[in-house]
Formats: structure tokens, C-alpha cells, sequence
């Protein structure tokens, strides 16, 4: 009994609410619709072919039918093609076509490739890269080509350069050679071993020049970690 007496109570509030909420969603619906249509005739006063395709984008978009074996079939193209894109954004950045060679010595990087910055503010720029070896003291060349040329820079040693097809190759700090200029190289062949340089380190300078320009050798050597 009491029940009854506190839901009859209480029923008449609990009305009012749920017509209040019914109210003020309605009012937003109203609210949106105007906007839409405020819009819509903005863009009707600037562009008329703008608006008619916007209102047949939303026509198309209330009235589609969904088709399984169309829609399916484009989704489906659409994702192969998805797939494809880091292949392709890949071979534009020439991340794919970059031939990796093996070092012309195992070794550890000295001096790296570009600009150089010491403490004492002096700045040098590396023409390629400097590389202290690991066992051998022999360097070897990278690809099959020609010696071009050999330079004796006193203390810096013998500097052999090797013209391949596309790109030349410089082989630095050289004590002795065996090789000669106009000789056909094969991968792998060597072509001098190490000396001491000027300041005291036993490395290979080696240089990669691609249309005249040098170029970051580890960008085309297969050096691993």
C-alpha cells in the first residue's frame, strides 16, 4: 500500500524529468538541423556546384545499399593496394635499390663520414669515412673496376682510386700496394696494406664518390651493427 501511495507520489516528478530530457535533445536535434541548413545555404550563395555535390554526397551516403560482392571487391583492391605503398615509398626514397657491399675491411669506424667538430673548436670535413681494423691489415676492393689512379701523399701514404661503373672508390693510408694503375680488379681483390698515418693510427681512409660527388660510404656498405 504504502508502494503504491509513494509511486503515485513520485510519478508525476519523474514525468516531468523524462519530458524535460525528451525536450532538450529534441532541441539539439532542431539546433543541428539549422546549422546544416545555415550552411548549406552559405555554400549555396558561394558555389552552387560546391552545394549540390555536398547534397548529393549526403543523398548517396542516407540511400546506399550496401553490396557484398562489389563493395567487398573494391575494399578488397583498395587494401592490396595499401599493402603495396611502403614497397613503393621504399623505391622512392631508394631505400630498395641501394646495393649494400661488403666493408673493404672489418673494422671499426674511426672518423665518420662529413662535418667533424673537435673540442679544441677546429671543424674538418671528411670526404669519407676512416676505419681502424679489427685483424687484417690488408684492404681489398668492393666491386670489379679499374685502378684509375695512385698517389704517394708522404705521410699519409699511398692513395689508390678504382673507377667501377657507376661510382669511384678511394683507398688511403697505404703503405704497400699491389696493385698498379689501368689493372682490372675482381671483388675481393686486394689492394694494399695499412700503414701509420700522421697522428699515430693504423686505419683505412676509404672514399665512395657517385657523379663527382662523395657520398656516405655506409650508405652503400654492408657493415652490420
Amino acid at each position: 500500500m504504502n508502494r503504491r501511495i509513494y509511486n503515485r507520489k513520485y510519478r508525476g516528478i519523474i514525468n516531468f524529468f523524462k519530458a524535460r530530457f525528451n525536450l532538450k535533445r529534441q532541441l539539439k536535434n532542431i539546433i543541428g538541423v539549422i546549422i546544416i541548413l545555415i550552411l548549406l545555404l552559405f555554400l549555396k550563395i558561394l558555389n552552387n556546384s560546391i552545394t549540390d555535390n555536398i547534397i548529393q554526397i549526403i543523398y548517396n551516403g542516407l540511400n546506399y545499399k550496401f553490396s557484398l560482392k562489389e563493395d567487398g571487391k573494391a575494399i578488397l583492391d583498395y587494401s592490396k593496394r595499401a599493402l603495396t605503398f611502403p614497397e613503393r615509398a621504399l623505391t622512392v626514397f631508394n631505400f630498395t635499390d641501394t646495393v649494400r657491399y661488403n666493408p673493404p675491411i672489418k673494422g671499426t669506424i674511426y672518423k665518420p663520414f662529413g662535418e667533424i667538430r673537435y673540442l679544441d673548436g677546429r671543424v674538418d670535413y671528411n670526404n669519407g669515412i676512416d676505419i681502424i681494423p679489427k685483424e687484417e691489415k690488408e684492404t681489398v676492393t668492393i666491386e670489379e673496376g679499374i685502378v684509375e689512379k695512385i698517389e704517394d701523399r708522404d705521410t699519409k701514404g699511398y692513395f689508390v682510386t678504382v673507377n667501377h661503373e657507376s661510382f669511384k672508390t678511394v683507398y688511403g693510408y697505404l703503405t704497400k700496394l699491389y696493385v698498379k694503375e689501368g689493372e682490372s680488379l675482381n671483388p675481393g681483390t686486394k689492394i694494399g696494406t695499412l700503414g701509420t698515418s700522421k697522428d699515430g693510427n693504423m686505419y683505412l681512409h676509404f672514399e665512395l664518390w657517385v657523379d663527382g660527388n662523395p657520398v656516405n660510404p655506409l650508405d652503400y656498405l654492408n657493415f652490420g651493427n
